[in-house]
């Protein structure tokens, strides 16, 4: 999925600030305080950059790196 930019829209998650980009999981719009990037790396050598609200990020149903066998990884933070 390709990552979708929001313009003139309040963040779903703290509705306060305007959204900049839509969750990789819910599609909800989340602003620059609330999202989290990710990459998402592949053996090929390609990644793709993901931007999630809090709820996904921590969801490994979604967000497939934060189950349980993905080790100490914590994901890249807000940028």
């Amino acid at each position: 999925m390709v990552m979708r930019s929001a313009e003139g829209i309040i963040c779903e998650d703290c509705r306060k600030e305007e959204a900049v980009v839509f969750c990789s999981g819910c599609e909800k719009a989340i602003c620059r305080e609330c999202r989290i990037f990710d990459i998402w790396c592949y053996g090929c050598g390609s990644g793709d950059v993901k931007a999630f609200c809090r709820s996904c990020n921590n969801d490994p149903e979604v967000n497939i790196w934060k189950g349980p066998e993905s080790g100490s990884r914590s994901g890249s933070g807000s940028v």
